[in-house]
């Protein structure tokens, strides 16, 4: 598992997971979203540009810690996409996958919480 930039903010550069596969979910979700849903695509887009320049968003309709997963938060447009997101240190921000609210989210905070932990795992033994 590892990441790859995305995105470099002037606060923050934003990565996304690559799983073992050679996949990353987090952008095939938002390929799939900008196919299907224009509009959330361009607001998610424009809430983790906005994170990565000007710092964490506090607007908690935008952007939230996730209870119960105190390492979790989520970008979220006001049409229902959800993106979950980790910090690293260095100014780094990581975003796990991404789902559509009506989801079953705590499966889907599960997962995200899964894929940080695989990460720094493997980090951690090089």
């Amino acid at each position: 598992m590892k990441i790859e930039l995305q995105y470099r903010g002037q606060k923050f550069a934003i990565y996304a997971i690559v799983v073992n596969d050679g996949s990353c979910p987090a952008i095939e979700f938002l390929e799939q979203l900008k196919r299907n849903d224009i509009a959330s695509h361009k607001s998610i887009v424009s809430i983790y540009r906005r994170h990565a320049e000007c710092g964490p968003i506090l607007n908690i309709r935008k952007s939230r810690r996730i209870e119960g997963h105190d390492k979790l938060l989520e970008f979220k447009s006001k049409q229902g996409a959800r993106l979950i997101y980790f910090y690293l240190p260095d100014g780094k921000t990581v975003i796990t996958h991404g789902f559509k609210k009506g989801a079953p989210a705590e499966e889907e905070y599960d997962k995200a919480e899964k894929m940080r932990a695989e990460y720094l795992k493997e980090v951690k033994n090089g």
